[in-house]
């Protein structure tokens, strides 16, 4: 049996990032997804405006080891966690982010510009999905001023500044401490209904412990529970 093949001319608008194959039909038609969580390759959703506004607030968590953890809750016990190192050459790997991405995030990548040289930052750290080092997000950056003790979380066009108390800048900078089991030496909370994700600046004032000696015994062993402290 014979069947006739019909031709149809169709004009198909790709994205400029690749998509991968998910399926195939019975009757020939592909079925295409750009990624499970991020719309593309190096932008990640979650830091629209829109995505930042159904979260209840974000934890912000400093290792010794020098890197930063930002928790994103959903709900009390859901959350989408995410870390910000500082790779080796962080200059050129933050420009190699923003050639690839300067199209698409313009605002996001002027404005870090702007806050590395009024801020004095001396770090830059790119944002990645916990526990996937691919998934990296280029609207969003975590900045240090070593200099002010701030840490600077840019979340697109979004920017909260965090005093940090000058151990655990320092700890950040010499960036000596183990990646694995390690506590926080620093951890604290800010919660949307209090700021609405606006642009806003934290001080010493606003925390709830502050810096946390790793050696003053006061740190036990994580919690299962605590999404917070498992690495």
């Amino acid at each position: 049996m014979n069947y006739p093949l019909r031709v149809i001319p169709y004009t198909l608008h790709l994205p400029p990032y690749p998509w991968r194959l998910l399926n195939m039909s019975s009757g020939g038609v592909f079925a295409f997804n750009p990624g499970d969580h991020f719309m593309n390759n190096y932008t990640d959703p979650n830091f629209t405006p829109e995505a930042l506004e159904s979260f209840q607030g974000y934890s912000l968590q400093a290792f010794a080891s020098g890197r930063i953890k930002l928790s994103f809750h959903r709900t009390h016990i859901q959350r989408d966690e995410y870390y910000a190192e500082r790779p080796k050459r962080d200059a050129e790997a933050y420009h190699r982010q923003r050639r690839r991405s300067a199209e698409t995030l313009t605002n996001h990548f002027a404005l870090v510009d702007t806050l590395r040289t009024v801020r004095a930052c001396g770090a830059i750290l790119r944002v990645h999905l916990k526990g996937d080092n691919n998934k990296t997000a280029d609207n969003a950056h975590v900045l240090l001023s070593w200099s002010k003790n701030v840490c600077l979380v840019v979340l697109e066009q979004m920017v909260h500044a965090w005093e940090l108390p000058s151990e655990a800048m320092i700890s950040l900078c010499e960036g000596q401490g183990s990646r694995q089991g390690a506590a926080s030496i620093f951890n604290e909370y800010m919660p949307s209904y209090e700021h609405d994700w606006q642009a806003a600046d934290f001080n010493l004032t606003h925390y709830a412990k502050g810096y946390r000696p790793l050696e003053t015994g006061t740190h036990f062993a994580a919690p299962k529970a605590d999404d917070d402290l498992n690495y």
